[in-house]
């Protein structure tokens, strides 16, 4: 078993993304600690790291799995609205970096796993404040791997594809990425929670252990593509090409 007897701690557990990780860790000898809903606040975060120091004297892997898309305009998004993305989706990241990390530090060992988007990269033009926040988070990992790195504690970035229904949940007028979603990813698959689950996997045990500040991009070759169908373009008639 690749996680026999280690304590993970994963947040927002009550989701489909938490469930489908649980129930894959819990496959592999998994100790598992759960937050229903995902803890944001320092107060929240402190709290559940002190739980689960008190109930198992460690923590070993936590998976950050704080994932919610606030629909904006950057026009119309109030200072409320923008404060909140980022203190779900990033915020909260810090917190537990501090916090768990400040643990794993003494310990000597630990590892963060944080589920995030290929939207830390790409914007998407419904969600600004999301991609803001993924994109913040992905060099809050970086920092993270030169504080903690020394102390053998690993932090890496799972970034889901498009999954179904996420044509609808990040459709915008300003941007056609999302259009043909399954005809514009090269294997026409949409990212699936199994696949995030084994991803997470793959960071949280010990099978690759130099994997520190990385990141597995789930999104079937989505974000190579231009166009929703191969385009095969004939030469002109008179073309002198291949003469």
């Amino acid at each position: 078993m690749k996680l026999k007897d280690k304590v993970v701690l994963i947040t927002d557990g009550a989701s489909a993304v938490g469930q489908a990780i649980a129930e894959c860790f819990k496959a592999e000898g998994a100790v598992l600690a759960m937050n229903e809903r995902p803890p944001v606040s320092k107060k929240e975060v402190d709290a559940a790291v002190a739980s689960v120091l008190e109930k198992y004297g460690r923590i070993d892997v936590v998976i950050h799995n704080n994932n919610e898309v606030i629909r904006a305009d950057l026009e119309d998004c109030s200072d409320e609205l923008f404060d909140r993305a980022l203190e779900i989706n990033l915020k909260s990241a810090f917190h537990f970096a501090r916090a768990a990390g400040a643990f794993m530090k003494q310990a000597g060992k630990g590892n963060f796993v944080f589920i995030s988007s290929i939207h830390d990269e790409k914007p998407n033009g419904a969600a600004f404040t999301y991609s803001i926040a993924k994109g913040a988070l992905k060099m809050l990992v970086k920092e993270m791997v030169l504080d903690l790195g020394p102390f053998n504690v690993r932090a890496n970035i799972v970034n889901m594809g498009p999954m179904e229904g996420h044509d609808k949940l990040f459709y915008s007028d300003l941007s056609p990425l999302y259009e043909h979603t399954r005809e514009r990813t090269v294997n026409a698959r949409y990212c699936t929670l199994e696949d995030v689950a084994n991803a997470a996997l793959f960071f949280a045990a010990d099978d690759c252990a130099s994997a520190n500040g990385s990141e597995l991009k789930l999104d079937g070759g989505f974000l190579l593509t231009y166009y929703a169908r191969k385009r095969i373009v004939p030469p002109p008639e008179n073309s002198s090409v291949g003469r």
